[in-house]
């Protein structure tokens, strides 16, 4: 299925219901940790994440990243 705002990469609450299931019962990981650093399914509100963006860092000329 395709996520309702077309992103294919993003399943359906339904669909991602369906995988959670799979995935706990042959314990895959699904790309997503809880605080502890333990596997968890995909979370309930995905489809409203938002990505973060910034405006780019401007350094002067020889100055580090870091």
């Amino acid at each position: 299925m395709t996520h309702p705002t077309g992103d294919p990469a993003i399943p359906d609450p339904a669909e991602r219901a369906a995988l959670n299931a799979a995935l706990i019962a042959t314990g895959i990981e699904t790309g997503f940790w809880d605080d502890h650093g333990r596997p968890a399914p995909w979370p309930h509100d995905i489809d409203q994440w938002q990505p973060e963006t910034g405006e780019p860092v401007t350094r002067k000329p020889g100055e580090q990243p870091f």
